[in-house]
């Protein structure tokens, strides 16, 4: 699948969602998840890192992210996937 992609839509998940499918940290932040289209591809749904809320826009240039997500018993760090914007000056959080 194509690395980049540009914001369909997006909201904010202002609350812990339920255990399981959910396997983040316990310590809950509000996070922006988005949904990005994939030129010839998909629309793939994922967190949204390295912006603030309000600086989100549909339409916004994304690529795809490697971030942590948790740990797992032994101390390891699980990874997953998100996108981030694609344009230098985004705003971060």
């Amino acid at each position: 699948m194509p690395r980049n992609g540009t914001l369909w839509s997006w909201t904010v998940q202002r609350y812990r969602p339920k255990s399981p499918p959910y396997a983040g940290p316990e310590a809950f932040e509000p996070f922006a998840i988005g949904y990005v289209e994939l030129p010839d591809a998909v629309i793939v749904e994922a967190p949204l890192t390295g912006v603030a809320f309000d600086a989100i826009t549909i339409g916004m240039p994304m690529q795809t992210v490697l971030q942590p997500l948790n740990s797992d018993a032994h101390g390891n760090t699980i990874m997953t996937f998100a996108f981030a914007p694609r344009d230098a000056e985004a705003v971060h959080e």
